[in-house]
């Protein structure tokens, strides 16, 4: 199987060097859900869930969150082999985020309740936030800046950076369903399986970080490249809140991306990101370490998954 994949830096328009978004395949712009809410997490395995368990999102209502771990743990038997963080397929979707050495960051917006709490104890918590309800990370900067409206949407007035090690994301992952948003192809409701499951995972079209779309309002929807979603509540949210390594507050940055995209004069747009350019997170591929079929059902690596991701907003094929 190649595990290579071509990127090209196609940041700002006119300054090359400004360059912070990777292009990656072709795909027409279409819409999806997206959402905001709350976090979960603990420690991460470097364990292959075996069939069965994969599922257990949607069945974890129905199991004590003690047990549920237990169930997680033990069922955890086969190591996932070590592969290069950064040995993405050409032939399969590729998550796009920033990463080092110690983790992943991911990126939520919240009201200030919650976001002060959160800063104040590097943790998630206090009396406004509400693990039940369906959360949503992202590794990409951009696509929390579109949904929260650079934070200025209500509820969503701080865009907060969550760090998690490499295995806490593997072991989310390892538990998410992947949703096929493509209205033409999928089997049965997305909604449905967002209602049933109490983690998800969801390919959407990329949003460029570094150029708005004609009105000014949103980060210009990409023609290629898509990005990963996630979708964590109840079970799966607390897993996740556990997991946190460390957060940070990049409120002020949405809204300097966000005045830089309104910009009306020619050229304003591209000059002022040139100038934030060194403030901006640097996302490249990135490849969780799940077991491998687990990283085939979540589209990472060639299969139906992929190949349903792959044809977004171009319908049926037959």
């Amino acid at each position: 199987m190649d595990l290579a994949v071509d990127f090209s830096a196609s940041r700002a328009s006119d300054s090359a060097s400004a360059s912070k978004e990777l292009a990656i395949h072709e795909t027409d712009a279409v819409g999806a859900e997206g959402a905001s809410g709350v976090d979960c997490s603990t420690e991460l395995v470097m364990e292959e869930v075996p069939a069965g368990v994969e599922m257990l999102a949607s069945s974890a209502a129905d199991q004590p969150e003690r047990s549920r771990a237990r169930t997680r743990s033990a069922a955890s038997t086969k190591m996932v082999s070590r592969r290069p963080l950064d040995a993405v397929s050409d032939e399969a979707e590729v998550f796009v985020g920033e990463w080092d050495d110690e983790g992943v960051f991911m990126y939520q917006a919240f009201c200030d309740d919650i976001a002060d709490w959160a800063l104040a104890h590097q943790q998630f918590g206090g009396p406004r936030f509400c693990p039940k309800r369906m959360t949503w990370i992202k590794p990409s900067f951009a696509w929390v800046l579109y949904r929260s409206g650079y934070g200025h949407k209500n509820g969503q007035t701080r865009i907060l950076k969550v760090k998690l090690s490499h295995e806490s994301i593997a072991e989310i992952l390892s538990h998410c369903q992947c949703l096929d948003t493509n209205r033409a192809t999928r089997k049965g409701g997305a909604e449905k399986d967002r209602e049933v499951s109490s983690g998800v995972a969801q390919w959407d079209p990329g949003r460029d970080l570094m150029r708005a779309d004609e009105r000014g309002g949103e980060p210009r929807k990409q023609l290629r490249g898509r990005a990963i979603q996630i979708g964590l509540k109840g079970w799966m949210s607390e897993l996740y809140v556990s997991s946190v390594i460390s957060i940070q507050d990049v409120t002020e940055l949405a809204h300097r991306v966000g005045q830089a995209h309104a910009a009306k004069k020619k050229g304003a747009t591209a000059v002022a990101m040139a100038l934030l350019h060194a403030e901006l997170p640097t996302e490249r591929p990135y490849m969780p370490r799940c077991a491998e079929q687990r990283l085939v059902e979540l589209a990472l690596l060639p299969g139906p998954q992929a190949s349903a991701a792959a044809r977004l907003g171009r319908g049926k094929v037959a």
